[in-house]
Formats: structure tokens, C-alpha cells, sequence
């Protein structure tokens, strides 16, 4: 897990479905940074913590209470598929939709989620995606 931020006014975690590439490590250390410089709140204010669902690392069931949402990033995995960890995260967005905390799914993360709100057989689901593009240009060091 990584922490991120000063502040912890609001807290959220990235639920990382994918690897890291070579080229986003090198270029911007990570999907993870890629995240925080989309989403994080310039300044602080706010605390990231980043799950890397993809080789089994999920948030402590015991501190959900303590997040004011996720995000479930994209993956070149199948929203439809039975690995284990993917039926985990199934699980977990279960769990967080009962106690309603916001979840920001993409691509893959919104066709999981769908999945769960819906209640329908996720091979049966038709989900209208609308996929935004966000440009995000990094200074290299």
C-alpha cells in the first residue's frame, strides 16, 4: 500500500486492476502518479491510498468506514472473468455499495461495478460506457 498526502480530510483509494507498464513507470513512475495528477486535489486535503487488486492486495475490510470513495481503474483483464481476485473485487464492490460509498469505475472498473448495481448476470449486462479522455502532460526531471 501507498500513502499519499498530508492532510486526511477526505480519503480514497485506487484500486489498481492492471500492472504497470515499462513505459509508464519510466515516464511518470507509475499509473498511481497518473491518478493522483487526474484526480488528487492540488495542495493536499486529501489522502490516496494505492491497492494493487490485480496481485491480491485489497483495503482492510476493517477501515472502509475511514474512505469517502474508490477508483477501479481500467485493465486489460476480463470484467467477466472468474480469477480470483477479480470475484474479490466483486466482493469488495458489493461491500461498498451497501454502505454507499462512491466508486468511480473505469472501463474495466465501471463494467465490474455495473455488474454489482445492477445484480445481472455480468455476461447478460449491456452497459453504455462513456469513456473521457484526459491528457495529462508530466515534466520529466
Amino acid at each position: 500500500m501507498v500513502i499519499m498526502g498530508i492532510k486526511e480530510d477526505k480519503r480514497y483509494g485506487l484500486l489498481q486492476a492492471c500492472q504497470d507498464s515499462e513505459y509508464v513507470k519510466n515516464v511518470y513512475g507509475g499509473y498511481f502518479n497518473v491518478f493522483m495528477a487526474a484526480l488528487g486535489e492540488e495542495g493536499g486535503g486529501e489522502r490516496w491510498d494505492l491497492f494493487r487488486v490485480v496481485n491480491g492486495e485489497f483495503p482492510d475490510m476493517n477501515e472502509l468506514e475511514s474512505y469517502h470513495g474508490f477508483v477501479v481503474s481500467g485493465s486489460p483483464h476480463d470484467a467477466n472473468g472468474n480469477d480470483c481476485w477479480i470475484l474479490k473485487l466483486c466482493f469488495l464492490l458489493q461491500t461498498l455499495d451497501s454502505m454507499r460509498k462512491k466508486v468511480l469505475g473505469i472501463c474495466f472498473g465501471h463494467q465490474v461495478r455495473n455488474y454489482i448495481i445492477t445484480r445481472r448476470s455480468r455476461e447478460n449486462c449491456i452497459c453504455i460506457c462513456i469513456c473521457i479522455c484526459i491528457c495529462i502532460f508530466l515534466e520529466k526531471d
